[in-house]
């Protein structure tokens, strides 16, 4: 009895390694390389609104049991990813005036700006943000500098992309899998604040993402990713339906290689579990766009933001933060500065009330000194 258990143990253990599967894909010189398809990163398309509803009441909560700036950034930053910019906004210059060399604020300042379509301050936080912190985001926020100041360019000039590229980037750059590594760490970061409409800075980004995909990793992959620039972000580049053919060409081509031993460019990241000789290999093909994107379940939630509060005064109070009373500002056109760099200037205008009543004395002891005038001209 003993040695039949046994046996069915060594079949049950090695039925279980012939179930396991290593997938490869091909490079456009024909190079097969190891991935970990299983474990493909996602770009999320929309927040989790029942999770950040949680959140916010959470938040909400602790900030009236605690006086915590970092809780009300944290708050702030939820209201902001719900939609709710203008409250972010107004929480994040408070909290930047007072916290001015706390990271999170000040690169939460600068994104809240870009979404209010302030890039010029946007551009000026981020740049700060960098300097605080160097390392954030696997130190990918270079390619936020190279967005706004994109976005910049955009603005003064419709047809910038024409000739240049969003990241601008030189040969060594462009075969480089740590500059695409924090450009994937961007986009992930992005896509949820990037609807399915028109934009040609995102459009731009994956057309990057997949050139770098064709040359060194998967043209499969690669056309995915120029799929999404021409149909998720709608962009009327020619040259993307160029690169979609280029890759299905390369299927065609390659339709009948398999990989083995010796012509697989294995990651060393990827952990060998089992011997290859007890393992499938697949060949990745047709990857259908689509499978990108992950939708978390509370994607089309509607927030009830009758129990939710969104006043930043109220908000700010809670923190222990007294908001500067309320003054009239009247805008004054960007101011440039000696950079290049645009800011919004404000001058506050004081009205000064006078007193009615000393207008009216004023008025009568000046119609009394010309009346007693003219009369004593009379008597003369």
């Amino acid at each position: 009895m003993r040695f039949i258990l046994t046996l069915l143990l060594l079949l049950s253990y090695s039925n279980s390694f012939s179930c396991y599967n290593e997938y490869y894909a091909l490079d456009a010189k024909g190079q097969f390389h190891q991935i970990e398809e299983t474990k493909r990163i996602l770009f999320m398309q929309h927040f989790d609104l029942i999770d950040i509803e949680k959140q916010l009441i959470s938040l909400e909560q602790k900030l009236k049991k605690k006086a915590d700036f970092r809780l009300l950034s944290d708050y702030g930053l939820h209201l902001v990813q719900a939609g709710k910019v203008k409250e972010g906004l107004v929480i994040f210059e408070k909290l930047a005036e007072l916290h001015p060399n706390e990271y999170s604020i000040i690169a939460n300042l600068g994104t809240t700006y870009e979404l209010s379509g302030q890039n010029e301050l946007a551009l000026e936080y981020i740049r700060r943000g960098i300097q605080l912190n160097p390392n954030s985001h696997g130190g990918s926020e270079w390619i936020h500098v190279k967005i706004l100041e994109a976005k910049i360019a955009l603005a003064k000039d419709p047809d910038y992309l024409s000739n240049h590229t969003v990241l601008n980037l030189n040969a060594n750059q462009k075969q480089s899998q740590k500059v695409f590594d924090q450009l994937y760490i961007q986009l992930q970061e992005r896509v949820p604040f990037s609807p399915k409409e028109p934009n040609p800075i995102m459009a731009d980004l994956f057309v990057e993402m997949g050139d770098f995909y064709f040359e060194n990793i998967s043209f499969e992959h690669a056309k995915a990713f120029y799929q999404i620039a021409k149909i998720y972000y709608k962009s009327d580049r020619k040259d993307i339906d160029e690169k979609i053919g280029k890759a299905r060409k390369l299927r065609e081509k390659y339709a009948a290689s398999r990989p083995d031993a010796s012509n697989i460019k294995r990651d060393p990241s990827i952990k060998q579990e089992v011997p290859s000789e007890m393992t499938t290999s697949i060949k990745v093909a047709g990857i259908p766009y689509q499978d990108y994107f992950h939708n978390p379940p509370g994607s089309d939630y509607s927030i009830n933001w009758s129990k939710i509060e969104t006043d930043p005064v109220k908000l700010l109070a809670y923190a222990g933060i007294q908001p500067e009373s309320p003054k009239e500002s009247k805008a004054v056109p960007d101011s440039t500065l000696n950079d290049g760099r645009h800011i919004k200037a404000t001058v506050t205008v004081t009205k000064t009330k006078i007193p009615i009543l000393w207008i009216g004395l004023t008025l009568a002891t000046l119609i009394i000194a010309i009346f007693t005038y003219f009369k004593a001209r009379r008597k003369k």
